[in-house]
């Protein structure tokens, strides 16, 4: 029934659908109370409140960086002057200079709307929790569609679910420093790619713009774990075109879309590093200090410590922490990899012996798990030197999207394995015999038209 309503009015319901849901979710799963919850990173986050509270006393600084107002960085007591709505004097604020900080700017202006009606600094601050946890919500629902559209509900649900089961996710969704919502933006903008061109039957230009700007914000509000949001923006294009192999259709588009995706991602690093690069120059007031802030805190992911990609992976994938958490019951990297690589093989026994083969969507799935794994992996390897500092941080990369892609496949090899084998249509019976005289004349044949995808 809901096909029949006219498409305007059924993409208007289903974002209401997603916001009412997202707004549902954070406050039932209390993403925006600032204790029950927790945090995992509340020594980033004050560089944050530093800078949302320097708006709100229309102050600025050379570049809009992010802060502090105590002179040292990750000084909690930022949050509690922002909290208490503190004076403050403009030669008082120090820029972090090592990140374009464009959170701290969209934070700022939406606690300036907020404080149009509310005065109190703790309330503001639950209100920008809130906001920040709807989003993360509301992009994951985004996701969720396009899983239920590909591989049925099951896999919508089993994505959701992983969610809502990651202590990590419900710690980190409302941290404003991390923007954990924005981490999801490149994989939404591949899929909303995918979507388009389906609906289409060509790629749109926006399409790759959608996915060149998620990029650029993602990276604007810091320029960690680059190759994993890069995967995650891959993703969908890589499944579109296994399961177009596997259903035997022309998948050579779906190829060169991976490409062009991969180009617009890069373009988008490119622009934010040379946005951070003008704002260093508005801070330093020359192109030597300028490159050298930008090149220092680009190498050091990437460069010095004596970490080795082998002894990350031992660290946070053999020894790791719980990423997903049921009831009392802990599921370490290792257990959900064994989990899900038995529900694998699960399912292609069940459709042996149901003499079925194994249909597209089961290699949809794999790719969609296979590429969930590398995405946090690859961070892992490339950067180990970044990841050797942050235990409080790294083990969150296997939500994005090892957890999720795990779960969701679990749930659409169920619908595989469940689902009815397709009745073959019946044979049409022989015409009769007709004299020459009675044969109609041959209709002209068509011409096919050709497969977009």
């Amino acid at each position: 029934m809901f096909h029949r309503i006219p498409k305007i009015l059924r993409t208007l319901l289903t974002l209401l659908g997603v916001g009412v849901l997202s707004v549902v979710l954070t406050f039932l799963m209390h993403n925006q109370d600032t204790y029950r919850t927790g945090f995992w990173d509340d020594y980033s986050q004050s560089l944050v409140f530093a800078r949302i509270l320097q708006m709100q006393q229309d102050q600025s600084a050379p570049g809009g960086f992010l802060g502090s107002y105590t002179g040292e960085f990750g000084d909690t007591q930022n949050r509690y002057l922002y909290r208490e709505n503190t004076p403050v004097t403009p030669d008082q604020y120090l820029s972090y200079t090592h990140q374009t900080g464009l959170q701290g700017l969209g934070f700022g202006v939406l606690n300036k709307v907020f404080s149009v009606w509310q005065d109190n600094g703790e309330a503001r601050e639950r209100m920008l929790y809130a906001a920040n946890s709807i989003l993360f919500y509301a992009v994951s629902l985004g996701l969720c569609i396009g899983l239920w559209r590909t591989f049925g509900a099951p896999a919508a649900v089993g994505w959701m679910a992983a969610v809502l089961l990651s202590p990590w996710v419900q710690r980190g969704m409302k941290d404003l420093y991390w923007c954990l919502w924005t981490w999801l933006l490149p994989a939404l903008a591949g899929l909303a790619l995918c979507a388009a061109t389906k609906r289409k039957r060509i790629t749109p230009d926006w399409a790759y713009f959608l996915v060149f700007a998620a990029v650029l914000v993602r990276c604007m509000c810091g320029f960690e774990f680059i190759s994993t949001f890069l995967i995650l923006a891959e993703i969908p294009l890589f499944v579109c075109w296994v399961l177009a192999l596997g259903r035997k259709r022309p998948a050579w588009g779906w190829f060169m879309r991976m490409v062009r995706t991969g180009l617009a991602c890069l373009a988008g690093v490119v622009v934010a590093l040379a946005v951070w690069l003008v704002q260093s120059l508005l801070y330093f007031g020359n192109w030597a200090d300028a490159v050298d802030n930008v090149v220092a805190a680009a190498l050091r992911h990437t460069t010095g410590g004596t970490a080795t990609a082998a002894a990350m992976l031992d660290r946070y994938f053999v020894q790791g922490d719980a990423i997903l958490q049921i009831g009392p019951v802990g599921l370490t990297p290792p257990v959900w990899l064994a989990i899900c690589l038995a529900a694998f093989v699960l399912a292609a026994v069940v459709l042996f012996l149901r003499r079925r083969a194994l249909p597209p969507e089961y290699a949809g799935l794999a790719a969609l798990f296979v590429l969930g794994l590398a995405a946090p992996v690859s961070w892992m390897v490339l950067a180990p030197a970044h990841c050797e500092p942050h235990p409080h941080l790294i083990p969150m990369l296997w939500n994005f999207a090892f957890a999720p892609a795990g779960a969701a496949s679990i749930g659409g090899l169920v619908r595989l394995a469940v689902a009815r084998p397709a009745r073959p249509a019946p044979m049409p019976a022989p015409p009769a015999a007709e004299s020459p005289a009675d044969k109609p004349a041959e209709p002209q044949q068509e011409t096919p038209h050709a497969d977009a995808d």
